[in-house]
């Protein structure tokens, strides 16, 4: 006879004579057979109610709800909840729910629903609360009361009981007895209701403390587990204390008939829990959730703790404690309150991790942090440290969760601190979400103003956690540097240490975990380092058992049950793998993916046991400098990879190529195109790794992350297997076949493999063999270093791929000739203008043998050639080059081909440098408008052809059209997707923009952004770059010009004025020729500058503006615009010797020229010319028709030009 039928049978026949009701234990009224709401103890001063609820009703009987809590012999009952708990509990009064839960006899057909508003109803009945709520108004009272929960085997997520249930109930339906019940479809292992019913719970469980018990002996005679542990406990970190009972079967699990040890383990929990609820409700603030130990003294440590998350007591009665036996009823009206949250200052939780419930351990570093979080603790810095692998970041992890639930109005934040690039996206991170930063704000001001929002008490209390706090230099600078509040530039962060944007305050505080004991005790506050250390036995063998019994392989459902393990082999297979947590949860997920026994693979490991010394003495400073391996941790891996080996190749293939790439974030695209066997596929080779956890998938940023300790292994496993070479190899050809060639369109694609790509060329181990794939990809990252204005950074690696492309192609290859026509831009932007020049020669002579003289790639390097030329400043050169390469394409090209357009901007620039204004403006105009058209009006190059224009149309005269250029140009440049804040080319639009305020007499406007520009010029490129030296120029003028009109002149700001032309001057000699036009020109302006100052004799003034002006009109000619400069400045130092009859004359003589050069080709409105007629009045005399026209001209212009500012 089977036991299901037994135990039909056994419900369907009658009690035996002489066994006493259980209902005769009430004392009280009888109620109807199954439903009623009973009082077990009445003390006269009731802190707490605690109503116990019970579970499936297999055998029908009237007085289960009763029987569910008694044990003893025949006539000796205890009914535990009366007669024991009291002791203990005295001021809680006790209430016993009873419900229909038959699966046959008289089965009701309420469903979990239903049951949950009938006990709902008789609580409020019984307590007489009136409130509203939002699902049921009435019972809102009973939710905010209830604080607690004991669950004893009950089936969250369904269970073997009720699909025992189920056959009972169908073979009961089948003899004619009774309908179907909807308790059993809620219960069903395969329902969505019992898991529904769970999710919901835990989403509104943040305001109880729940302990769940578990059996651990199956039920006899079934033979089985009736509520599996995955289903009993509801995983919810440190909100719920999992309490196993090893004892206990499903049936015995909450009865007891003595006071015993089973007893008192049971009590202490639920004592726990009262305590708990009493405390919570007593105060204005919420205590802290307590940890997962029992013990009393954990109470104590608590009890100090206050969150600031008010609670309103709708009852004298106090707290509700909800005892359940296997059914949770009351959790879908269970809707905790909500937290009232500030509009403006958050709080904001920050963190990129979900709760690890699965999380185990550390409750002395838990403790530890748990104080360390109160707000009257003055400490503000705390330090965890340890080796990789040894749990810090689970520790922190968990520790800002609980922070998140017991100091609710409090920020939580995350930051990634492996290096400074991390570092500052953390901080950036912060600076968006709390809407703290603006979009045109460069990375200092950005960081600036993290700093300052952190500072600022009224934004509130926060915790931060910085995690892989491993590089001190990452943190500290020297006592020199500048504090925060202070504007840098962004490139001058790196080396300045970004830790000083961490600020120390009392409203903050400040987690940090390091494998760096030394960083530790550097970052954290005197005596608050607390060092990881591996976990103690009784930990290790939980971890083993939740991650065996608990998770899940990407592909397999496979489940490990408790039969097939003991508890001595747990504690072989932790003590094998040194108790580090990474490796006994790999070592689980090795177990699980494969259906092994905790036997099985204890008997794999043991095979390697003679490498494990070895392992222990490994040098891993070449490989990242972290600290050493386990030997377990090793041992465990090398058994896991043996298998993916001879699984999956592909797998194995793919794990070599990643150890050679950043452990995080690596580009999926970049791996999908790995191949190594055309007949397995590289997703198949992913979700091998995945079901190892070798690797994790981020979907949302489409990249994958290795774990560090797992590459650092595979390194050494390959250097040991002497192919550590061959996948040097191939990840170096990976990744240059993929390395965009720095084109605009992928510089996000760019910005995603650099860190893969210079780790890749960082470990040089690649063979000579892959000398043409290595000169590729460095000469990819000099041309995108090149295009984002990095121009150091590109010099040095155009000249290694130079060196490397030679080795494997010779000097007179397509090749090498492409990476020299970058370098000559490279060599021209750092202003090596002669070596430029004769690479330039040497690529262009090159291509015109190779390809032919109107090859396009001839033409391209010829139009480079132009560029050195009018940066050298011999615009007649680069003049006639250009003209030549635009009748080659004209021939060939359509009229708006980028190469064309490219040259039309260049013979603009050009002429504009020869005065030849009207000229130039036609074919920028020309050249702008066609790249608006084919690359979109935000491209670099037609922002750049936009910027050139306004350059022209100022020289002009034409200053509101070209300030509006500007404008828009140095807006869209600016943008972090398009050039950025600090690229060369977004600053030379500022410097136009500055040029155009100056010209229209905003000289307060126009000196800031001078000043601005000059500062970040000399951080970016340094003092004596041609950058930095135009900037220089460019302030002195605008306080030269800007004295000449001020009601009080300065002699300090010319003061100032003449060192930055000396500097600028000087700087030009050494690196440019002595007669190179800026050079004349630096000399022009430091000799006008003098003559307004007075300290220089006029007649030494007279000899060196006289060598300038014959020099350049050699060069140019007697009317180019710095030939008639120089003229100007000749003729009024000679007027400052007027004395001399003959400098009076030649004086005169002069500023009529210039007058009417002026005049000529600028007209009236220009500055220029109504300063060479004031010259020309004052010199001209008195009765002089000539000199009457002028002046009313010139009163004439004053009235009608734009106010000084």
């Amino acid at each position: 006879m089977s036991n299901i039928t037994k135990l039909v049978r056994r419900a369907a026949s009658p009690r035996p004579d002489g066994l006493p009701s259980a209902r005769k234990l009430l004392d009280g009224p009888n109620s109807s057979d199954f439903e009623y709401l009973h009082e077990l103890t009445s003390p006269s001063n009731p802190e707490v109610d605690l109503v116990a609820v019970h579970g499936l009703n297999f055998a029908n009987a009237a007085a289960f709800g009763v029987k569910t809590w008694t044990a003893g012999d025949r006539g000796e009952e205890k009914l535990w909840l009366k007669d024991f708990l009291p002791h203990r509990l005295p001021n809680v009064r006790v209430l016993l729910y009873g419900y229909n839960s038959n699966v046959a006899f008289n089965t009701s057909m309420m469903g979990m629903g239903d049951i949950a508003e009938d006990l709902l109803h008789k609580l409020w009945t019984k307590r007489q609360a009136v409130v509203k709520a939002k699902t049921i108004p009435r019972y809102l009272a009973i939710s905010r009361s209830a604080k607690s929960f004991a669950f004893f085997a009950t089936p969250h997520k369904g269970g073997f009981g009720a699909g025992f249930g189920h056959a009972a109930a169908g073979l009961v339906r089948r003899l004619g007895m009774n309908p179907r019940t909807g308790i059993m479809e809620a219960l069903r292992k395969d329902s969505h209701v019992a898991p529904d019913i769970h999710n919901e719970f835990v989403d509104t469980q943040d305001s109880y403390h729940i302990c769940s018990f578990y059996e651990c002996k199956p039920l006899h005679p079934l033979g089985a587990l009736i509520v599996e542990r995955s289903s009993a406990v509801m995983g919810l970190g440190l909100s719920e204390v999992r309490v196993p009972c090893p004892n206990a079967d499903h049936s015995s699990i909450c009865k007891f008939a003595a006071e015993d040890e089973h007893y008192k383990f049971v009590i202490d929990e639920i004592d726990a829990l009262v305590d708990w609820a009493v405390k919570s409700a007593r105060k204005v603030s919420v205590s802290p959730r307590r940890s997962s130990s029992a013990s009393s003294s954990s109470k104590e440590d608590y009890s100090g703790y206050e969150s600031g998350s008010s609670l309103e007591i709708q009852n004298p009665v106090g707290s509700s404690l909800t005892v359940d036996s296997e059914l949770s009823l009351v959790n879908a009206v269970m809707d905790p309150p909500e937290v009232n949250r500030q509009a403006r200052r958050g709080p904001f939780f920050l963190v990129p991790y979900s709760r690890n419930s699965q999380f185990v351990g550390q409750q002395d570093i838990l403790h530890q942090l748990y104080h360390f979080s109160n707000p009257s603790n003055p400490m503000i810095r705390f330090a965890l440290c340890g080796f990789g692998g040894i749990g810090k970041t689970q520790i922190a992890l968990s520790h800002a969760h609980w922070h998140r639930l017991n100091h609710p109005e409090q920020s939580v934040f995350w930051i990634l601190a492996s290096d400074t690039d991390h570092l500052r996206d953390s901080l950036a991170l912060i600076a968006a979400h709390c809407k703290i930063s603006r979009t045109e704000d460069t990375t200092d001001i950005m960081l600036d103003r993290v700093w300052r929002w952190l500072s600022d008490e009224d934004n509130g209390r926060w915790l931060m956690i910085i995690d892989g706090a491993d590089n001190l230099g990452t943190f500290f600078i020297s006592s020199g540097d500048k504090q925060p509040g202070e504007v840098r530039a962004a490139e001058s962060i790196l080396s300045t240490g970004l830790g000083r944007y961490v600020p120390t305050c009392l409203h903050g505080k400040v987690l940090i975990t390091t494998n760096n004991k030394s960083a530790a005790e550097s970052l954290a506050d005197p005596g608050h380092v607390s060092e990881v250390h591996p976990m103690n036995k009784q930990y290790a063998c939980a971890l083993l058992r939740k991650y065996l019994t608990e998770g899940e392989s990407t592909s397999t459902s496979i489940k490990i049950h408790p039969e097939s393990w003991r508890n001595d082999d747990l504690d072989k297979l932790a003590s094998q793998l040194d108790y580090l947590p990474l490796a006994l949860v790999q070592a689980a997920a090795y177990i699980r993916m494969n259906s092994l026994s905790v036997t099985g693979f204890l008997e794999l490991i043991a095979s390697d046991q003679s490498d494990l010394p070895g392992i222990l003495e490994l040098d891993l400073q070449g490989h990242g400098g972290f600290d050493d391996l386990s030997q377990a941790f090793m041992s465990t891996w090398k058994v896991a990879f043996n298998q993916i080996e001879a699984q999956c190749s592909p797998a194995s293939n793919l794990l070599s190529v990643m150890a050679f790439y950043e452990a995080k974030r690596i580009p999926n695209y970049l791996i999908s195109h790995f191949h190594t066997d055309i007949s397995q596929s590289s997703s198949r080779a992913l979700d091998t790794l995945l079901a190892y956890s070798f690797i994790t998938k981020d979907s949302e940023n489409e990249t994958i992350s290795m774990h560090r300790l797992a590459q650092l292994a595979m390194r050494k496993r390959l250097s040991a297997s002497n192919s550590e070479q061959k996948w040097a190899d191939e990840a170096l050809s990976l990744i240059s076949q993929n390395f965009p060639g720095g084109e605009y369109e992928s510089w996000t694609m760019c910005a995603a493999l650099m860190p893969h790509a210079l780790k890749v060329l960082r470990s040089e181990l690649y063979g000579p063999a892959e000398a043409r794939p290595l000169g590729t990809l460095q000469s990819k990252i000099s041309r995108y270093y090149l295009r984002r204005g990095f121009y150091q950074q590109a010099e040095i690696w155009s000249r290694n791929a130079l060196d490397n492309m030679i080795l494997v192609a010779g000097v007179e290859q397509k090749d090498v000739f492409s990476i020299k026509s970058d370098r000559v831009i490279v060599l021209m932007r750092l202003g090596a203008f002669e070596e430029a020049e004769d690479l330039a020669q040497e690529v262009w002579r090159g291509r015109r043998s190779m390809l032919g003289a109107k090859h396009e790639d001839t033409l391209q390097i010829l139009e480079t050639l132009g560029l050195v030329y009018q940066a050298q400043g011999r615009y007649a050169e680069g003049e006639t080059a250009v003209r030549k390469i635009l009748k080659s394409l004209d021939r060939s090209l359509e009229a708006d081909d980028i190469q064309i357009l490219a040259a039309k901007q260049r013979l603009g620039s050009i002429l504009r440098h020869l005065g030849r204004y009207r000229e130039a403006e036609e074919y920028q105009r020309a050249a702008f408008h066609g790249c608006e058209k084919i690359l979109g009006p935000r491209h670099p190059d037609t922002l750049k052809a936009h910027w050139s224009l306004g350059q022209t149309l100022h020289a002009w005269g034409m200053y509101a059209e070209a300030e509006k250029i500007d404008m828009d140009t140095w807006t869209l440049q600016k943008r972090d997707d398009v050039l950025g804040p600090d690229h060369p080319e977004t600053l030379k639009s500022l410097w136009g923009f500055a040029n155009n305020l100056q010209a229209q007499f905003k000289f307060s406007a126009a000196e800031a952004h001078r000043r601005e520009l000059y500062r970040r010029a000399i951080l970016l490129v340094g003092s004596t770059h041609i950058y930095t030296l135009i900037a220089g120029s460019s302030l002195a003028s605008c306080l030269v010009a800007s004295n000449m009109y001020a009601y009080q002149p300065s002699s300090e700001r010319l003061a100032e004025a003449e060192d930055l032309y000396r500097v600028t001057l000087t700087a030009r000699k050494a690196s440019l020729r002595v007669d190179h036009p800026d050079t004349l020109a630096a000399r022009t302006d430091l000799a006008t500058v003098q003559r307004l100052r007075g300290h220089v004799p006029a007649s030494e003034l007279e000899a060196s503006e006289r060598e300038t002006l014959d020099k350049l009109k050699k060069i140019f000619g007697k009317e180019h615009p710095l030939t008639v400069k120089s003229r100007d400045n000749l003729s009024r130092i000679l007027w400052l010797q007027r004395g001399d009859s003959s400098k009076s004359k030649e004086a005169l003589k002069k500023a009529m020229q210039i007058y009417k050069v002026w005049e000529k080709g600028l007209g009236w409105s220009h500055e220029r010319t109504w300063l060479a007629a004031e010259l020309l009045v004052e010199m001209l005399p008195e009765p002089d028709p000539e000199r009457l026209d002028l002046r009313q001209k010139i009163q004439y212009w004053r009235r009608n030009k734009p106010p000084v500012d």
